[in-house]
Protein backbone atom coordinates (compact mmCIF):
# COMPACT_ATOMS: atom_id res chain seq x y z
CA UNK A 1 0.00 0.00 0.00
CA UNK A 2 2.82 2.73 0.66
CA UNK A 3 3.20 2.85 -3.35
CA UNK A 4 -0.38 3.71 -3.96
CA UNK A 5 0.62 6.35 -1.17
CA UNK A 6 3.87 7.52 -3.20
CA UNK A 7 2.36 7.67 -6.53
CA UNK A 8 -0.59 9.25 -5.48
CA UNK A 9 1.18 12.12 -3.88
CA UNK A 10 4.12 12.37 -6.82
CA UNK A 11 1.14 12.72 -9.17
CA UNK A 12 -0.70 15.33 -7.22
CA UNK A 13 2.93 17.23 -7.02
CA UNK A 14 3.35 16.96 -11.31
CA UNK A 15 -0.43 18.63 -11.49
CA UNK A 16 -0.07 21.40 -9.06
CA UNK A 17 3.24 22.23 -10.72
CA UNK A 18 1.63 21.73 -14.07
CA UNK A 19 -1.35 24.29 -13.38
CA UNK A 20 1.08 26.64 -11.26
CA UNK A 21 3.45 26.68 -14.10
CA UNK A 22 0.28 27.99 -16.67
CA UNK A 23 -0.75 29.93 -14.26
CA UNK A 24 3.32 32.02 -13.99
CA UNK A 25 3.07 31.56 -18.25
CA UNK A 26 0.08 34.22 -17.57
CA UNK A 27 1.59 36.19 -15.74
CA UNK A 28 5.06 36.60 -17.01
CA UNK A 29 2.99 37.71 -20.32
CA UNK A 30 1.12 40.43 -18.45
CA UNK A 31 4.71 41.68 -16.78
CA UNK A 32 6.38 41.82 -20.21
CA UNK A 33 3.26 43.45 -21.47
CA UNK A 34 3.08 46.15 -18.46
CA UNK A 35 7.00 46.37 -18.17
CA UNK A 36 6.51 47.79 -22.12
CA UNK A 37 4.09 50.15 -21.42
CA UNK A 38 5.57 51.82 -18.13
CA UNK A 39 8.70 52.00 -20.69
CA UNK A 40 6.73 53.83 -22.99
CA UNK A 41 4.86 55.92 -20.91
CA UNK A 42 8.17 57.28 -19.78
CA UNK A 43 9.95 57.96 -22.74
CA UNK A 44 6.70 60.29 -23.78
CA UNK A 45 6.91 61.60 -20.09
CA UNK A 46 10.29 62.53 -20.96
CA UNK A 47 9.12 64.37 -24.47
CA UNK A 48 6.16 66.15 -22.58
CA UNK A 49 8.61 67.75 -19.81
CA UNK A 50 11.18 68.52 -22.56
CA UNK A 51 8.06 70.45 -24.83
CA UNK A 52 6.81 71.87 -21.29
CA UNK A 53 10.39 73.68 -20.60
CA UNK A 54 10.37 74.58 -24.51
CA UNK A 55 7.27 76.53 -24.26
CA UNK A 56 7.62 77.51 -20.75
CA UNK A 57 10.77 79.42 -21.42
CA UNK A 58 9.16 81.28 -24.21
CA UNK A 59 6.10 82.25 -22.80
CA UNK A 60 6.96 82.80 -19.10
CA UNK A 61 9.78 85.76 -17.84
CA UNK A 62 12.47 84.69 -15.99
CA UNK A 63 11.50 84.31 -12.02
CA UNK A 64 12.75 86.96 -9.86
CA UNK A 65 14.41 85.83 -6.55
CA UNK A 66 12.09 85.73 -3.42
CA UNK A 67 13.10 87.65 -0.98
CA UNK A 68 12.73 85.34 1.70
CA UNK A 69 15.60 85.24 4.06
CA UNK A 70 17.23 81.91 4.44
CA UNK A 71 16.88 80.46 8.19
CA UNK A 72 21.09 80.39 8.04
CA UNK A 73 21.13 84.34 6.68
CA UNK A 74 19.02 85.23 9.97
CA UNK A 75 20.47 86.85 12.56
CA UNK A 76 19.33 86.59 16.37
CA UNK A 77 17.01 88.76 17.49
CA UNK A 78 17.17 89.77 20.69
CA UNK A 79 13.24 90.77 22.45
CA UNK A 80 12.59 91.61 26.08
CA UNK A 81 9.40 92.30 27.21
CA UNK A 82 10.68 95.99 27.86
CA UNK A 83 11.29 96.00 23.88
CA UNK A 84 8.18 94.90 22.88
CA UNK A 85 5.90 97.02 24.62
CA UNK A 86 8.52 99.89 23.86
CA UNK A 87 7.69 99.21 19.85
CA UNK A 88 4.23 98.65 20.74
CA UNK A 89 3.75 101.96 22.18
CA UNK A 90 5.91 103.83 19.64
CA UNK A 91 3.46 102.48 16.91
CA UNK A 92 0.71 103.36 18.88
CA UNK A 93 -1.24 100.51 19.21
CA UNK A 94 -2.52 98.32 21.56
CA UNK A 95 -2.01 94.35 22.83
CA UNK A 96 -4.49 92.90 20.31
CA UNK A 97 -3.68 95.60 17.33
CA UNK A 98 0.00 94.84 17.83
CA UNK A 99 -1.20 90.97 17.46
CA UNK A 100 -3.47 91.39 14.60
CA UNK A 101 -0.48 93.34 12.91
CA UNK A 102 1.76 90.20 13.64
CA UNK A 103 -0.89 87.65 12.95
CA UNK A 104 -1.05 86.58 16.81
CA UNK A 105 -3.44 86.15 19.17
CA UNK A 106 -3.69 88.86 21.67
CA UNK A 107 -2.59 86.76 24.50
CA UNK A 108 0.26 85.97 23.37
CA UNK A 109 1.62 89.28 22.93
CA UNK A 110 -0.02 89.94 26.66
CA UNK A 111 2.38 87.04 27.76
CA UNK A 112 5.12 88.43 25.90
CA UNK A 113 4.64 91.41 27.40
CA UNK A 114 4.54 90.18 30.43
CA UNK A 115 7.47 87.65 30.33
CA UNK A 116 5.98 84.64 30.65
CA UNK A 117 6.71 83.44 27.61
CA UNK A 118 9.02 84.47 24.50
CA UNK A 119 7.98 84.99 21.18
CA UNK A 120 9.10 82.15 18.44
CA UNK A 121 11.93 82.76 15.73
CA UNK A 122 8.85 83.78 13.38
CA UNK A 123 7.29 86.17 15.07
CA UNK A 124 10.67 87.75 16.58
CA UNK A 125 11.04 88.38 12.61
CA UNK A 126 8.05 89.73 12.19
CA UNK A 127 8.52 92.28 15.27
CA UNK A 128 12.11 92.93 13.50
CA UNK A 129 9.95 93.55 10.47
CA UNK A 130 7.37 96.39 12.14
CA UNK A 131 10.43 97.94 14.07
CA UNK A 132 12.48 98.46 11.11
CA UNK A 133 9.45 99.56 8.64
CA UNK A 134 9.37 103.46 8.22
CA UNK A 135 6.35 105.74 9.52
CA UNK A 136 4.42 106.18 6.14
CA UNK A 137 5.17 102.12 5.55
CA UNK A 138 3.57 101.13 9.16
CA UNK A 139 1.08 103.49 8.55
CA UNK A 140 0.27 102.18 5.58
CA UNK A 141 0.17 98.37 7.05
CA UNK A 142 -2.09 99.32 9.97
CA UNK A 143 -4.72 101.03 7.66
CA UNK A 144 -4.94 97.98 5.54
CA UNK A 145 -4.52 95.12 8.44
CA UNK A 146 -6.66 97.07 10.74
CA UNK A 147 -8.66 98.38 8.86
CA UNK A 148 -10.74 102.04 8.63
CA UNK A 149 -11.88 101.92 12.12
CA UNK A 150 -8.39 102.74 13.61
CA UNK A 151 -8.03 105.38 11.22
CA UNK A 152 -11.21 106.81 12.72
CA UNK A 153 -10.39 106.12 15.97
CA UNK A 154 -6.93 107.96 15.34
CA UNK A 155 -9.07 110.84 13.33
CA UNK A 156 -11.30 111.28 16.40
CA UNK A 157 -8.52 111.26 18.98
CA UNK A 158 -7.02 113.85 16.80
CA UNK A 159 -9.40 116.15 17.06
CA UNK A 160 -10.42 115.86 20.39
CA UNK A 161 -6.77 116.85 21.24
CA UNK A 162 -7.09 119.49 19.04
CA UNK A 163 -10.37 120.43 21.09
CA UNK A 164 -8.70 120.45 24.11
CA UNK A 165 -5.64 122.43 23.02
CA UNK A 166 -8.34 125.03 21.38
CA UNK A 167 -10.61 125.21 25.24
CA UNK A 168 -7.35 125.69 26.67
CA UNK A 169 -6.00 127.95 24.38
CA UNK A 170 -9.31 130.33 25.03
CA UNK A 171 -8.95 129.45 29.29
CA UNK A 172 -5.53 131.13 29.11
CA UNK A 173 -6.68 134.13 27.21
CA UNK A 174 -9.71 134.71 29.07
CA UNK A 175 -7.57 134.63 32.44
Amino acid sequence: MPNVQQVLGEEIRRLAKKEARAAIEDLKEQIATLKKTVSEQGKLLKELSKLTNKTASLVLPPEEPKDEIAPEDMKAVRVSPDRIIKWRKKIGVSQTQFAKLLGVSHLSVNHWESGKTEPREAQKQRIVELRDMGKRELKALILERLGEKIAKRRAKLASKAKANKAEAAEETTEK
